[in-house]
């Protein structure tokens, strides 16, 4: 009987990087390695303490290390993606990657949850962010800034 011979799979560079950076469902543990992911990218919460993160976060990981994040929350008819950062002393082919997988995990998130849109804010000065969203064909709809308040 003949055996069938196979060669061993070879895989890109590419294919290795994408597949070390893994997403996943931030549990509350995951709280302060979130807030020390924004206060790297110059976001500070005074007095929050980050104890509950779950079910709104998703994060990506490179050898257990979190290396990016996004917040994610669903709503009908139109789902919201917040807060989607890298961290900046990360490869910048990991960032790259993580925020790609982040953004696509959270609009299969909204859109499993029932959304027909997804939205978000990005600041007019991030351009290259703009751009990526550009080609994934979102619409800018409007120039805003952002208010946040404390409700305790």
């Amino acid at each position: 009987m003949d055996q069938l011979v196979t060669s061993p799979v070879t895989r890109t560079r590419a294919q290795v990087l994408r597949d070390k950076v893994k997403i996943r469902l931030a549990t509350d543990e995951a709280g302060p390695l979130i807030a020390a992911l924004l206060k790297a990218n110059n976001i500070v919460l005074p007095g929050e303490t980050w104890e509950r993160v779950f079910p709104n976060w998703l994060i990506a990981t490179v050898d257990d290390e979190v290396i990016g994040c996004v917040m994610v929350l669903p709503g009908r008819p139109i789902g919201f993606l917040e807060f989607l950062f890298a961290k900046p002393s990360a490869n910048f082919k990991f960032r790259a990657i993580a925020i790609r997988k982040l953004l696509l995990q959270g609009m299969a998130t909204i859109q499993h949850a029932g959304a027909s849109y997804v939205a978000g804010m990005v600041d007019v000065s991030n351009k290259r962010f703009q751009n990526v969203l550009d080609n994934l064909n979102f619409i800018g709809l409007t120039e805003h800034r952002a208010y946040l308040k404390r409700l305790a």
